[in-house]
């Protein structure tokens, strides 16, 4: 087994195509074909279910996958450890973020983490959707998120650090729009759309419109750029029930009306982690600089993990 056959593998999970991996790496089908060949064989297991120049992965390619995905992050990061040597550069560490959290609470954080580590720690940042950025953390893809919260995922840690208020959208032509704030049976009659299901926002949204009796609200949206743009370049006449965040700055003839029944803080933001993971010194250093953070926002009822 050679660090080729592991790259060589990795890509054919991800892509699940012989052609289209084989181009993506540069060599040809057979090369490809025949190091995963060797992969299996050594390991004595099948990795991959084939269909064709199609495949899909074995619950034990799952598995694999998982492993060499934490193992190839550990070679990467080792590599710009020791090339970044001269530079005082001395770990890294892959943030996830959601849209939502980049407004004012993330920019502020990284501003203040940076200034006690002294920039020496290099630190890459993707952007997703929450449920794609908690499965990244189990295979290991990034080491830590701030993102919603999904049910069911054992081995993560949710830290609560902020969070952001549900409340009704409007062009600022409505009549709405000049109003503080609005209850439910108010705006039950208007064509309004939210987050779709599926997704833990549009999860929470859904029982609270449904306990409220708001069931024929349209959940048809990803993002709150969506929603807020459709607001803006539309009819004043609909409406939209969405998180107040920097996606919504974006449109300056939008306006946010606070809902009554909407509990402050509707939606937490949590710092995620996974607990089974091995990881760095300078990856337990910033979960812990985010532990005492002062500037995260929570509530008593809030569960603190240890």
């Amino acid at each position: 087994m050679n660090l080729s056959q592991l790259h060589y593998f990795k890509k054919l999970a991800e892509v699940l195509h012989y052609t289209r991996a084989a181009q993506e790496l540069f060599i040809t089908q057979p090369t490809l074909s025949g190091a995963i060949s060797s992969l299996e064989n050594e390991l004595e297991v099948s990795l991959f279910e084939r269909s064709g120049r199609s495949v899909s992965l074995t619950p034990q390619g799952e598995i694999f996958y998982e492993h060499v995905c934490l193992a190839l992050r550990a070679i990467d990061d080792g590599v710009a450890a020791v090339q970044d040597r001269g530079h005082s550069i001395v770990g890294s560490i892959s943030l996830g973020t959601t849209f939502t959290v980049q407004d004012d609470y993330l920019p502020l954080l990284m501003k203040d983490y940076c200034a006690v580590c002294n920039n020496s720690v290099l630190t890459k940042t993707y952007q997703g959707f929450t449920n794609y950025l908690l499965d990244q953390l189990r295979k290991g893809t990034i080491d830590v998120a701030f993102c919603g919260r999904r049910e069911g995922d054992s081995e993560l840690v949710y830290f609560p650090v902020t969070y952001r208020n549900l409340k009704l959208c409007v062009h600022e032509d409505h009549p709405l729009a000049k109003r503080d704030h609005v209850s439910f049976s108010e705006i039950a009659s208007m064509n309004l759309s939210t987050y779709r299901r599926g997704v833990p926002i549009g999860e929470m949204v859904n029982k609270l419109l449904v306990d409220n009796g708001l069931e024929d609200v349209k959940q048809i949206y990803d993002d709150d750029v969506s929603m807020s743009s459709f607001i803006s370049f539309n009819s004043p006449d609909y409406g939209t029930i969405m998180l107040d965040s920097l996606g919504t700055r974006l449109f300056k003839n939008i306006k946010f009306v606070e809902i009554d029944e909407v509990p402050e803080g509707f939606y937490r933001i949590y710092m995620v982690y996974n607990k089974k993971h091995n990881h760095s010194r300078a990856v337990k250093d910033f979960i812990q600089f985010v532990h005492t953070y002062k500037g995260n926002d929570t509530f008593e009822d809030d569960e603190i993990p240890e």
